[in-house]
């Protein structure tokens, strides 16, 4: 992705950083991915799972990635709908949130001053 200027949004199933969920709910090697993550965080906008039925946010100190976890459509009483959908922007990442999910903002000011471009 860097080397053809592309940028990448990572989804898994479980999440990778402690700050977005419980840590009985992390990927059992988060600590190696995260490292991967922060040397790539130049083209990385964001990591989104679910997992974690409550959801749970954190943009990481170190790299500016963003860290979401989504709230699960499990966890809403019939008849809401849980759902999130996602716009991407060159400079932000609208997330639309429907039902129990919450909607926000992130903005992309990390692809620019990235640790991977130092």
């Amino acid at each position: 992705a860097r080397e053809n200027d592309e940028k990448v949004i990572l989804c898994s199933h479980q999440p990778i950083h402690p700050g977005s969920t419980y840590p009985t709910c992390l990927i059992w090697n988060f600590d190696e991915i995260l490292e991967i993550v922060r040397k790539y965080n130049d083209v990385v906008m964001a990591s989104f799972s679910g997992h974690a039925h409550k959801g749970g946010y954190v943009r990481d100190e170190v790299s500016g990635v963003h860290f979401r976890t989504f709230e699960a459509v499990l966890e809403s009483p019939h008849p809401i709908r849980t759902y999130a959908m996602v716009d991407v922007f060159e400079n932000r990442l609208n997330v639309r949130g429907e039902g129990d999910c919450v909607s926000d903002i992130y903005d992309l000011d990390h692809l620019n001053i990235g640790v991977g471009n130092r």
